[in-house]
């Protein structure tokens, strides 16, 4: 065994050499880019354009309460989950139509758009760094999770991206979607 995790460690410090840009999977799920710390970028259901969803803290109430926020007509909705744990099981639920929508009030996604015969999407910036960090890595790392504390994360985020995503072949066209969708959220 030895030997074997030795003959990594070269081909990892080889590949470094090679200048490589490398991607660690962080084990991070759908559910660590939309939970309390996060914006959803979404769209204004009365001027369409970006509105946000926050995470309002409220004691002893734990993350079930959103807020959704225009900026531009000054829209605002609150929307409180009773169960918030639920939500993780339509994260990754696409609409007929390819339109992706957000899990708290089913508004069309901001950041989102066709790519490679499909739709390319992300909740917020952060979601949108993610995937323009593995999609751009030529050397892609799996870390093992701890067997004890991280039972959860067994089907992570990356685990779970479309093969669509993960090729090659459609790496820079998938790169210069992820720039357009940068390129339309406004500076805070």
């Amino acid at each position: 065994m030895a030997g074997l995790r030795g003959s990594e460690d070269v081909e990892v410090a080889s590949a470094s050499n090679r200048g490589l840009h490398r991607f660690r999977d962080q084990q991070w799920t759908s559910w660590d880019f939309v939970s309390t710390a996060d914006e959803v970028l979404v769209r204004c259901p009365r001027c369409d354009v970006c509105a946000k969803v926050v995470h309002l803290p409220r004691r002893g109430q734990g993350s079930g309460l959103r807020r959704l926020v225009c900026s531009a007509c000054g829209y605002v909705a609150d929307k409180h989950l009773r169960d918030p744990r639920a939500l993780p099981s339509v994260l990754y639920r696409p609409e007929p139509r390819g339109m992706v929508r957000d899990p708290f009030f089913r508004l069309p996604l901001w950041l989102q758009t066709d790519c490679c015969g499909h739709v390319l999407w992300a909740y917020n910036q952060r979601h949108l760094d993610y995937l323009e960090e593995y999609v751009s890595a030529r050397l892609r790392l799996r870390s093992r999770p701890d067997p004890d504390t991280a039972w959860h994360r067994r089907m992570t985020m990356t685990a779970k991206l479309p093969r669509w995503i993960k090729a090659a072949k459609n790496r820079d066209a998938v790169l210069r979607r992820i720039a357009r969708l940068r390129s339309s959220v406004q500076p805070a």
